[in-house]
């Protein structure tokens, strides 16, 4: 292991039960095609004091309230070009057609529920999280947070398995898509993800082979 991989370690094990015993942790994050919002319906409530103001940065917001102008009029410039290449990229189907899929299940599946434990990890409300260290245990498969100064920061639990439940997907994703590992659940459901570290991705693989499909699980 490199010594960054060595920090995550010990940054992960300040988060485990008594006695739960860190078996590897992978830099990891949704796979670039995932979707990148998550509807209304389906967001968890906000957690009580999540949109409160720190008052110590309202003087600095009325510095920089020119700058926010300027983005803004610039992004409203912009904003047509943007649609455009969402359009083409996106909405025409080029870029999806040669990556393929990257999730099943729908927003209620455990896939589904995957992506918006990620999505809403790092508490902003904005749906916009990607990254996580995905971190397997001898009992359970736990989504943590990334960390600034992993030295000095505790992680956030984002979500957690048992360690039998997610497994590998049977049925393999495009050779060309090296860094990426399919991550299924036993409803069936699905999510691509995007592995820090192309060296690690067999690693990855090994772990969740190792899990084992569950009963009457389906690919």
């Amino acid at each position: 292991m490199t010594e960054r991989d060595v920090r995550r370690q010990e940054y992960a094990a300040r988060g485990l039960l008594s006695g739960e015993q860190l078996c590897r942790v992978f830099s990891a994050g949704l796979d670039p095609l995932a979707p990148e919002g998550v509807p209304r319906r389906h967001r968890p409530p906000r957690a009580p004091g999540s949109g409160t103001e720190d008052r110590s940065f309202r003087g600095l917001r009325v510095l920089l309230l020119p700058f926010h102008w300027m983005a803004v009029a610039g992004a409203v410039l912009t904003y047509p070009l943007e649609k455009l290449e969402d359009w083409f990229w996106g909405g025409f189907g080029i870029r999806r057609l040669v990556r393929g899929r990257v999730w099943h299940g729908g927003w209620e599946s455990d896939a589904g529920r995957f992506v918006i434990a990620v999505r809403a990890g790092d508490g902003r409300g904005t749906f916009r999280n990607d990254g996580f260290l995905l971190t397997f245990t001898d009992r359970r498969v736990l989504l943590l947070s990334k960390p600034l100064s992993p030295e000095r920061e505790t992680p956030r639990l984002y979500g957690e398995y048992p360690r039998q439940v997610p497994c590998l997907r049977r049925e393999p994703h495009p050779a060309r898509h090296r860094n990426r590992v399919d991550l299924a659940f036993p409803d069936g459901s699905w999510v691509a993800l995007a592995i820090g570290s192309r060296d690690q991705v067999d690693e990855v693989r090994q772990y969740l082979a190792a899990s084992g499909p569950t009963p009457g699980f389906r690919s």
